[in-house]
């Protein structure tokens, strides 16, 4: 199988339990779960056990251990990850999982096919891509955001900090909202005579339900950014009740305990859709009082507004 391997620019994001490649502006930031081509054939070890990930079905894991042992953890029921709340013994040395998933190219088109990843427990990683209907594996490298954090949860190692301020949280979820309300309107006419006070009502931390100023949106958003933090957010859902539901989809208290707090984040981010992207196409989609609207009140939490918070 590994001679079949070649090149190949990867892209993809986890959405409700599923890899979809993304491409991104060149410099931009890498999207939640991501791997990119590797120059080189990359680490035996790791390749070796992507490969036999690969070979798995989608959602098994693949764990070696010291000595070249290796022992396979078959996929859970439900499209689940065997990957998510695996705690390996001390004795491993590296993880590998794989994934369903549909690849989006450059001319527009989209492919489905398996995706396979492998970290070790200094943080390199490498994944491979095939395509549905062949049996030629592409080798990718660079594996980031949650394909990277899971396997390093897995192997019991910290994730790097997310830099994105807790209120996406909130953001993220009103423009999944937002975005679908806007996409059940047929025409751009349509879109334009959605209202301020009908998307100030969808506003999570709004608990009124009812409309609201651009300002008191804002406001709340602050407070809630003054007042939390990745990692108060995720010992929040880590401590539900058990048998809680999932706050977002797959993450239940369990889940949220086996994160840290960079891959909470990350988990909750690739779940939401990117705010500051989002509230540009709102706006462009919206008349220019509503378009205004949205900016004042879903501007930089980190600007400090003249009224009082």
């Amino acid at each position: 199988m590994q001679g079949n391997h070649r090149p190949f620019l990867f892209l993809a994001r986890l959405d409700d339990g599923r890899f979809v490649e993304r491409e991104h502006a060149p410099g931009g930031a890498l999207m939640a779960g991501s791997a990119q081509t590797h120059p080189a054939g990359g680490d035996p070890l790791l390749l070796d056990l992507a490969s036999q990930a690969l070979d798995r079905s989608p959602g098994s894991v693949v764990m070696a251990r010291a000595g070249g042992a290796t022992t396979t953890y078959e996929a859970p029921p439900a499209d689940g990850l065997a990957l998510i709340g695996l705690r390996c013994p001390p004795a491993a040395t590296a993880v590998a999982c794989s994934v369903q998933c549909q690849t989006h190219w450059p001319d527009g088109s989209r492919r489905p096919g398996v995706l396979a990843w492998s970290v070790d427990r200094d943080g390199d990683s490498l994944a491979l891509f095939r395509d549905e209907p062949s049996s030629r594996a592409q080798i990718l490298s660079a594996v980031a955001g949650p394909l990277l954090d899971a396997a390093l949860r897995a192997l019991g190692r910290p994730t790097p900090p997310c830099s994105a301020p807790a209120v996406w949280f909130p953001d993220g979820v009103f423009f999944h909202q937002a975005s679908a309300m806007m996409a059940r309107l047929d025409t751009p006419c349509a879109r334009r005579r959605v209202g301020w006070d009908g998307l100030s009502a969808l506003y999570p931390l709004n608990v009124t339900g009812a409309p609201t100023e651009p300002w008191t949106t804002r406001r709340l958003r602050r407070r809630f950014q003054a007042s939390n933090t990745w990692s108060s957010l995720r010992r929040s859902a880590a401590g539900l009740p058990a048998g809680s539901p999932a706050i977002l989809p797959g993450l239940t208290p369990p889940v949220a305990g086996w994160l840290d707090d960079g891959s909470f984040a990350r988990w909750v981010l690739s779940r939401v859709p990117d705010p500051p992207s989002t509230l540009n196409w709102l706006c462009r989609s919206l008349s220019g009082p509503v378009a205004d609207h949205l900016t004042l009140a879903l501007g930089d939490v980190h600007d400090h507004p003249s009224e009082g918070s």
